[in-house]
């Protein structure tokens, strides 16, 4: 049945599609309710008639007494409608109205579908993709003209990062899977491979991976219960991790001194040798720092001084962004326990360069 539109629309006081009424400017004038009903009041005072556009590119029509047309209404021959709720025209998408389904091009211009239409439809947000019988697809993954989609229980074709199933995937605006590419979200960075599926970009050294507990070697283990022992005299649960690295601090300081050398450049292995013996170089603390603030859930990540890569400490996020973390003891003495970048150059600046680092290698600390 062909739709039936309200005559009173059909008026011959619209002007042509997108283009100005009795000469007056596109943009400008501002929009507010009278009665209410959506009016465009000018500058001087009068009201709008005729195409207007907002900041957000939203069009509008106001008739010769400077209301909003809202429905349906034919210009030159062709229909279009706009929004009963704001007054917008709707554009660009293919929507139901009335009991019949509608493509609107970008110009407005309505062109009615049949009823089995199959094909992308579009609210005022999501893309969705409707089958014959009048649903829409859902819960599913979908290849269309070399594109993979994927769509949520509502039906609507997702966009930007979704985790499913633990696999991170991210869509475009347009629903569009991103493949064999490197993609920079908000601070954060993403390589997707061919199959979609991401990982962080990390582009610095690696933080230290913990295998999991079945992968750990027995004298992994063995360090874990000397660590879980220590930690249990000076650590509680309702403890802050920047409370518990600060224990840790403290407690290295208190329990060893710098003597001899580090027996491997394996961190387990020195960590353990460390805790033994309670002494040993700038390695030896470095490792048994490690030990204890990853035992405790702290990230870590080590820091090699770049004038002769003789000296190691720690770098460590206690979920409150990167700080620096140095338990070897120095003549001048120093407490070198969650610093900054700028306290560790200024430090080390009248220290003989103690300090010095590459700063590409390690993300940027806090600037406090």
């Amino acid at each position: 049945m062909k739709k039936k539109f309200p005559a009173v629309l059909a008026s011959g006081l619209l002007c042509g599609a997108l283009s100005c009424g009795a000469g007056m400017a596109v943009y400008g004038g501002q929009l507010t309710f009278e009665d209410g009903r959506l009016i465009c009041v000018e500058e001087d005072g009068s009201r709008r008639t005729g195409w207007y556009q907002d900041e957000e590119e939203n069009w509008y029509y106001f008739n010769e007494e400077g209301y909003v047309w809202v429905g349906w209404y034919l210009v030159d021959g062709n229909w279009y409608y706009s929004r009963m709720d704001s007054g917008k025209m709707v554009a660009d998408r293919t929507v139901v109205l009335d009991g019949g389904i509608y493509w609107f091009d970008k110009n407005g211009v309505s062109t009615r579908l049949p009823a089995d239409y199959t094909g992308w439809m579009k609210d005022d947000v999501h893309w969705m993709f409707r089958l014959p019988d009048g649903t829409f697809l859902t819960n599913d993954w979908r290849e269309m003209d070399g594109y993979w989609y994927y769509f949520d229980e509502t039906g609507h074709a997702k966009t930007g990062l979704l985790d499913l199933d633990g696999v991170l995937y991210y869509f475009r605006e347009n629903g569009t899977m991103v493949q064999n590419e490197r993609v920079k979200i908000g601070e954060d960075t993403y390589d997707f491979d061919e199959n979609g599926a991401g990982t962080y970009f990390w582009p610095y050294k690696p933080i230290t991976v913990i295998p999991p507990e079945e992968e750990k070697t027995e004298l992994h283990r063995a360090v874990d219960q000397m660590c879980d022992q220590i930690l249990a005299g000076i650590t509680t649960p309702t403890m802050t991790k920047r409370q518990k690295a600060e224990a840790i601090y403290a407690w290295i300081r208190r329990n060893f001194r710098y003597a001899g050398s580090s027996t491997s450049r394996d961190w387990v292995t020195e960590a353990y040798q460390g805790m033994r013996r309670r002494h040993g170089d700038c390695y030896t603390y470095f490792s048994v720092s490690q030990a204890l603030l990853t035992r405790c859930g702290i990230q870590c990540m080590e820091v090699i001084r770049s004038t002769d890569n003789h000296h190691y400490w720690n770098l460590v996020n206690c979920g409150d962004g990167w700080y620096h973390f140095d338990a070897t003891p120095r003549r001048l003495g120093g407490y070198f326990c969650l610093w900054t970048d700028a306290q560790m150059a200024a430090y080390s600046s009248t220290t003989d360069n103690c300090f010095v680092f590459d700063r590409s290698l390690y993300p940027a600390t806090p600037v406090n």
